[in-house]
């Protein structure tokens, strides 16, 4: 039996696509305005988008002066209140759930936040984390924030689902813990056949909590 779901924010519930246009561009501008070749500059570009910002600057090894730019500038990104991001229009079955649920999502703290409150979603959780990169060395990372929750919940792995879209952040940590894990197939999402399920619209959670 299904106790618990922890959902991801980004491609699961947001729609990122209706994230404003050039909305990290300060975040980029360190980038774009360094030594690095042309081509090096846009692979990070790319890599950045769907992927939270620390794992990105190590994986693609971002000099430290560099890196450090890009992490001031994402600090101070939020959301203006006036932003007109939506969610796939689907969230609405989260309550209709017989589970408890958690929303955990990775980034910048006051970015993270921003989210959740301008789409007006956290009565749909029993409560919400934010992964914060804002400090790496309290960073915990998804894998450790799960192994948190299922020790605190009294879960064992079989009792909960992971849900979300990316193979290198909440759908690894799942499978690490032995957690079945389920991506979410919104538009612009690669499948990874990894994943235990696979999923278009949260409504059709229900079939897997049976």
């Amino acid at each position: 039996m299904i106790k618990g779901i922890l959902f991801d924010l980004d491609y699961c519930i947001l729609d990122n696509r209706t994230l404003p246009a050039g909305i990290i561009d300060s975040v980029l501008a360190p980038l774009f305005s360094s030594d690095l070749p042309e081509d090096r500059k846009k692979e990070i570009r790319e890599t950045l988008r769907g992927n939270a910002l620390e794992p990105v600057l190590r994986e693609q090894q971002v000099p430290e002066p560099v890196a450090d730019s890009m992490r001031h500038a994402y600090r101070e990104l939020e959301l203006a209140s006036d932003a007109r991001i939506k969610t796939y229009g689907d969230e609405g079955v989260i309550s209709s759930l017989p589970t408890k649920n958690i929303l955990v999502t990775s980034g910048y703290r006051k970015f993270q936040q921003s989210k959740i409150d301008l789409l007006e979603i956290g009565h749909l959780f029993a409560y919400s984390i934010i992964d914060a990169n804002d400090d790496s060395r309290v960073w915990k990372g998804k894998e450790r924030i799960f192994a948190e929750i299922l020790k605190q919940e009294g879960w064992s792995p079989d009792e909960v689902l992971v849900l979300g879209d990316n193979p290198k952040s909440e759908l690894s940590a799942g499978k690490t813990l032995g957690i079945k894990t389920v991506q979410t197939l919104r538009p612009g999402v690669k499948k990874w056949d990894g994943a235990d399920y696979h999923i278009k619209v949260l409504s059709e959670l229900a079939a897997l909590v049976k």
